[in-house]
């Protein structure tokens, strides 16, 4: 089962329009895992749909992007599970802001993690049925999760209302 399915990565990433790279890993119980790269991010929406039926979202993640890579902050990986066999998906968003399409129309468990990748990341994520903000208030900062307060600000503050102050100065509103 396992080898019909590695064929069947294989045949979807040699159909990719704009092309794709594909690697393959084992880990030490010979479980192997499949790394596909899209070489464009329209592609992703195609590769969703033809995973199927045998291949399911399981999540998606926004990491990183590689530091010799200076075309995108970020990369986006969808994790797939196509009966037994692992296969990532890696795509650069791109844009002046950081784009995706969506894939809920094809896998509704991306519905979530796409809502909620657009919202801590600042990826925005196209023709989304539902785009609405998944766990923050409309009137928290996009990419509040990539905001850094040094641990001896928040220490410092812990007994005080200085971390608070300090806060809604930085919005511009009075405490």
């Amino acid at each position: 089962m396992i080898n019909e399915m590695k064929q069947r990565v294989i045949k979807l990433a040699a159909d990719m329009p704009k092309g794709a790279e594909l690697n393959w890993t084992t880990d030490l119980k010979d479980n192997q895992f499949g790394w596909v790269t899209l070489n464009d991010v329209e592609d992703l929406p195609l590769f969703a749909e033809k995973i199927l039926p045998e291949g399911r979202l399981v999540t998606i993640s926004a990491c990183n992007a590689k530091a010799e890579d200076a075309k995108s902050f970020h990369e986006v990986c969808y994790h797939f599970v196509m009966k037994g066999l692992a296969v990532t998906v890696t795509v650069l968003p791109t844009g002046v802001e950081p784009t995706v399409p969506s894939i809920t129309q094809w896998h509704k468990s991306a519905d979530w993690t796409e809502r909620e990748m657009a919202e801590s990341y600042g990826i925005t994520v196209t023709n989304h049925p539902n785009p609405r903000p998944l766990f923050l208030h409309e009137t928290v900062q996009s990419e509040a999760m990539e905001r850094l307060v040094p641990l001896s600000t928040m220490t410092n503050s812990a007994s005080t209302n200085s971390l608070w102050e300090k806060i809604m100065g930085e919005k511009g509103e009075e405490s």
